[in-house]
């Protein structure tokens, strides 16, 4: 999963940065910017999101008007 989606997300539909989400500093969100999201931190967005299929998340932002 894209970082940049992931943080996409976050902001979309809690106004906070990944800092807060995830309760890191700066430094380390600059680090996964470069490298990429560490796994657990992946898991820790499934258990709270409870997916990561990007056309779910995305439905949550933006919901199918009927």
């Amino acid at each position: 999963m894209d970082i940049l989606f992931i943080e996409f997300y976050i902001k979309k539909i809690y106004n906070k940065s990944l800092k807060e989400y995830f309760n890191v500093s700066s430094p380390v969100v600059s680090r996964w910017r470069k490298k990429s999201l560490p796994g657990n931190r992946l898991k820790e967005f499934f258990q709270k999101e409870e997916t990561i299929d990007y056309y779910v998340l995305f439905e949550r932002i933006y919901p199918k008007k009927s």
